[in-house]
């Protein structure tokens, strides 16, 4: 099941659309929550620490950790869960 398309930003990134939002749900901190904009694929999740400030170019960089470590977002799949700690993220 996709992302429902309220409340989510698009982000192009590499010549990819992605769709992403932040989730709701607050443990173990806030879930990034990304998935292609079009088509079905495997769903990302990154999870960051709470009072992290989630914007687009934290995004792209959770986008390229995940493709690094082997999130395959085109195809069908579990969905892939990560956490990383915000200073790692910055730059």
């Amino acid at each position: 099941m996709g992302i429902a398309r309220r409340g989510t930003r698009i982000l192009n990134l590499d010549g990819e659309r992605y769709r992403w939002v932040v989730s709701p749900d607050d443990e173990p901190g806030l879930a990034i929550v990304v998935e292609v904009a079009e088509g079905h694929g495997q769903r990302m999740v990154t999870w960051v620490e709470h009072g992290t400030i989630i914007t687009p170019r934290l995004v792209a960089g959770a986008i390229h950790r995940a493709l690094r470590w082997g999130w395959t977002p085109r195809e069908r799949g579990a969905e892939v869960v990560y956490r990383i700690r915000s200073e790692s993220m910055a730059a």
